[in-house]
């Protein structure tokens, strides 16, 4: 009957009534990334199933669906004992080859028409794997390997181990939001646990021609293109925005230790604009309290209220250390901390205020022509869809 992914879900399960919409998003996002593969709903399970065996490409890709726990790559059988047997001692020698000497079965019974009950099974089969493989010793509390075992309404299927998902909610479940993406650390980690709660992201980016080069851009490209890979149809769209003009205008128009504030105002002002033209209802930025001058909680209430969105910061009380070991976690750290410059440190000022008061700033951005300036970044919005190859 050869092989399927099991794929097994752990928050989704909570959502009561709900659930069946969670279960529908997720088996949606499977399909769209495994568009050869045939997927479809158990209880309690989603079943993935190609013309071939399950190979690496289905692994590695399952390994970063958002609402999925955990999946085994499983060898499915009939209802037959000795088939089962025979799959079993094949997992159990395979393991036994890797140097693994004790194990345990692990059966689950969903299919209650089976005469044996999840125990018996078990036994019955960890006999026929100690009769096959002398070798082998059993050891329910601390066994080298599982042999897992799942009798279901549409066959058996026997597997080797649980793969880890990223778990979280299926993208897109929760919504649509904007991530401001810059080419630092935090940034793209911020949008993968946007997307780890359901929330489906297009990403803006500020640069800075040309303090900002092409390299500075296609760091951001590739930092689109490891998200996208994570993303639920596997493509981010990343809208590139020319800040200069603007940067230059607060520069020359603001007391200097209020300029940050002030770009960072204009910015939300034009990724709110954006929002609003793409029907997403949330921003998400990467900043962290107190870990630079303009994410102070005083700055950052400044900064958010000429936003009529929601403002999400996922970070927002990480530690660095934190960001950075998520950021290894799923690969956008190298890319990263490559030394490009970007358009939120091109313009920093010498002293940045990390206390702005509303009334402060607001009377500095009365020597601004703030709306043309929105207006003006908002004509200089480049749009890119970023696929995990690269620029589609």
């Amino acid at each position: 009957m050869g092989t399927v992914a099991i794929v097994r879900y752990s928050e989704i399960a909570l959502k009561g009534r709900n659930r069946s919409t969670f279960e529908q998003q997720l088996v949606k996002n499977i399909r769209s990334v495994l568009p050869e593969s045939r997927v479809t709903r158990r209880p309690g399970r989603i079943i993935v199933r190609g013309d071939e065996e399950v190979g690496e490409t289905v692994r590695s890709r399952l390994a970063k669906i958002f609402g999925i726990q955990n999946f085994s790559v499983a060898e499915a059988t009939d209802y037959d004992i000795e088939n089962i047997a025979r799959l079993s001692i094949k997992t159990a020698k395979e393991h036994l080859q890797s140097g693994r000497s004790s194990f345990k079965v692990s059966t689950k019974r969903e299919f209650k028409k089976f005469p044996l009950k999840s125990m018996e099974l078990s036994a019955m089969i960890g006999e026929r794997v100690l009769k096959a493989l002398p070798q082998l010793r059993v050891d329910v509390k601390n066994p080298d390997f599982i042999i897992g075992i799942e009798v279901r309404s549409d066959g058996v299927f026997v597997f080797p181990e649980k793969l880890q998902g990223p778990g979280g909610l299926p993208t897109g479940v929760s919504g649509k939001g904007v991530l401001l993406l810059s080419g630092g650390i935090d940034s793209p980690v911020a949008g993968y646990l946007a997307m780890k709660r359901g929330i489906s992201l297009l990403a803006v980016h500020f640069s800075s021609p040309p303090y900002t080069g092409v390299r500075s851009l296609n760091k951001v490209r590739d930092l689109a293109r490891i998200m996208a890979s994570y993303s639920e149809n596997g493509t981010v769209e990343l809208l590139n925005i020319a800040f200069t003009d603007c940067q230059i205008a607060v520069k020359k128009a603001v007391p200097d230790k209020l300029s940050l504030v002030i770009q960072r105002r204009i910015m939300m002002r034009v990724a709110s604009r954006v929002a609003e033209s793409e029907k997403a209802e949330v921003l998400v930025t990467g900043e962290n309290v107190g870990q630079v001058a303009s994410q102070t909680l005083k700055n950052m209430a400044v900064i958010d209220e000429v936003s009529p969105l929601l403002v999400i910061r996922p970070l927002i009380c990480f530690d660095k250390l934190e960001t950075i070991e998520l950021a290894r976690k799923i690969g956008t750290y190298d890319t990263s901390a490559l030394p490009y410059e970007d358009s939120c440190t091109v313009f920093i000022p010498a002293e940045p205020a990390t206390g702005a008061s509303r009334a402060g700033v607001k009377d500095a951005e009365n020597s601004l022509n703030v709306d043309e300036l929105v207006s003006i970044a908002l004509g200089n919005l480049e749009r890119e869809t970023i696929t995990e190859d690269g620029v589609s």
